[in-house]
């Protein structure tokens, strides 16, 4: 009895310790298919293994425990990691290599083992609408040019005698060469097959080496204002890559309007990224600012649907802001409980979301690409593995607590992305479901109900700064049990009699009486 009482103790503690409601709910569930939670990072700012200041791939190995463990992501999308002479590397000078500043081949390889080992997937950023100027193929087509020799290379980039106005630059004293985005990042010509045989060789190089996909840059600009071509290519592209492994995870990245981008889900990509409910004028943030939650259910519902049409089986790939857009806690006026509310509208919703690296900790930055780009705030006390910042960047991360701090905090906006993360994985039908608006009768609330292998789970979001009260029997919920909960400022959501009392700001995870999804 002696020793028995002292492990009773122990045992009591820990349920204690449990977070409250837990009781009942159902155990993660992790399934190795498409669907996965991406965590963006941009290396050179996220960890730096050996002190030269700058993140490096090794970086990344060592911080999957936060990744994955911490935070409970299950997906990287690694923004470009070969040979460039920019900080930004969408400028490639090879292929086939990982930027000295990053690390080797073999670092690359260790990740990817270490990353599979845990279920994680990688995708790279794969950058062929245009290479470095100093890229091989580059150089000797402009010196055949200036000795007036012959290439094959020429033919790898478009080259005019004339000049065709904007987006292109002079070369030589007869040649002009295409280049949409700056003078150092010369278009390359798609319509070679030479060119395209080399991509797809590019491709299965980095998919042989345990690549699981690539987010595609600048889909829209293969071919500048011929969207039909576009489309064509990406179509071959995404043949071609299927054909090497038909579960590589294709995203391309299509910053446009929704109409366009349904377009170009007849493509056959699994995903685009989901610009419309992006950024400080999208979607996720005005319905928000709005609390017009009935209004966003609708729009991602009827949106589902209609890429589903485009393209069956296509993956939505919401995200709150990225590398080329002010960090979303700024966007949030760093409000911490709308930075919460506006994680769960777009992580508890169908498809792959993807977390801009720090916008779990409140991350900001504004203005020049460098400043949306900053170093990791792992820590306001310990400077250990916090790179400098890019060249010119103008702002530093200030007003926040660092990784290490929010871990320890339970009320972090941190520990709010991994409570969602946890209640994701509870219920695949979240991710996996076609999403169908349910209306409870009020402005401010969100219904969202996905049904997959015959069981329905719906999302209500309580937009309102105040507590409501949804007619479940109104939204077709009758006899819903409720699951998880969220809520940003304090109380539980309660259930009584097909009633939901939900507090300020809230999240309710429901599950579907059995034919009511139907």
């Amino acid at each position: 009895m002696g020793r028995a009482f002292p492990a009773l103790l122990l045992l009591l503690a820990l349920l204690a310790a449990l977070p409250a409601g837990c009781a009942g709910q159902e155990p993660p569930r992790r399934l190795s298919d498409g669907y996965r939670n991406y965590y963006e990072i941009f290396v050179r700012s996220f960890y730096d293994s050996d002190g030269d200041g700058l993140g490096d791939l090794d970086g990344v190995r060592e911080k999957l425990d936060y990744i994955v463990d911490d935070l409970g992501a299950d997906g990287l999308w690694l923004m470009p990691i070969m040979p460039s002479p920019t900080y930004h590397k969408y400028d490639v000078m090879d292929y086939r290599s990982i930027d000295p500043e990053y690390g080797t081949l073999e670092d690359f390889d260790a990740l990817v083992a270490e990353a599979h080992a845990r279920d994680v997937r990688i995708l790279l950023d794969l950058v062929v609408n245009h290479t470095s100027n100093r890229h091989p193929w580059f150089k000797e087509a402009v010196s055949a040019l200036w000795n007036d020799e012959e290439s094959p290379y020429i033919d790898y980039y478009n080259f005019s005698p004339e000049d065709p106005g904007q987006g292109w630059n002079k070369i030589t004293d007869k040649y002009y060469y295409e280049c949409r985005f700056v003078a150092e990042m010369p278009d390359l010509n798609l319509d070679n097959p030479e060119v395209r045989e080399e991509i797809l060789s590019i491709a299965q190089f980095w998919l042989d080496r345990g690549a699981d996909g690539f987010r595609l840059d600048a889909v829209t600009s293969f071919y500048t204002g011929h969207k039909e071509k576009n489309i064509e290519f990406l179509r071959w592209l995404n043949d071609g890559i299927k054909a090497i492994r038909p579960d590589a995870y294709l995203v391309g990245e299509a910053w446009t309007d929704g109409v366009t981008i349904t377009d170009y889900y007849g493509s056959g990509l699994d995903s685009f990224f989901n610009f419309p409910y992006s950024q400080a004028t999208g979607r996720l943030v005005a319905a928000l600012n709005a609390r017009t939650g009935r209004n966003l259910a609708g729009s991602l519902a009827e949106w589902n649907r209609t890429i589903q049409a485009a393209r069956p089986g296509a993956r939505d790939a919401l995200f709150l802001s990225n590398h080329d857009h002010a960090r979303s806690a700024g966007i949030l006026m760093r409000d911490i409980r709308r930075q919460k509310m506006a994680a769960a509208l777009y992580l508890l919703a169908p498809g792959n979301p993807f977390v801009y690296y720090g916008e779990e900790l409140g991350m900001t930055g504004s203005g020049k690409d460098e400043n949306a780009r900053l170093p990791m705030a792992w820590s306001t006390t310990d400077p250990a593995g916090i790179p400098l910042p890019p060249p010119n960047a103008t702002q530093t991360v200030e007003g926040i607590d660092g990784a290490d701090r929010q871990l320890r905090d339970r009320n972090s906006l941190l520990q709010y992305y991994r409570r969602i993360f946890t209640i994701k994985a509870r219920y695949p039908e979240i991710a996996r479901g076609i999403p169908e608006a349910r209306d409870g009768g009020l402005q401010e609330v969100a219904i969202l109900a996905m049904t997959w292998q015959g069981r329905t789970v719906c999302v209500v979001h309580n937009l309102a700064e105040e507590a409501v009260s949804v007619d479940l029997a109104l939204a077709g919920l009758q006899g819903a049990t409720l699951g998880d909960s969220l809520a940003v400022a304090g109380g539980k959501p309660r259930m009584a009699r097909d009633r939901l009392s939900m507090p300020p700001l809230s999240t309710a995870i429901l599950v579907a009486a059995e034919g009511a999804g139907e």
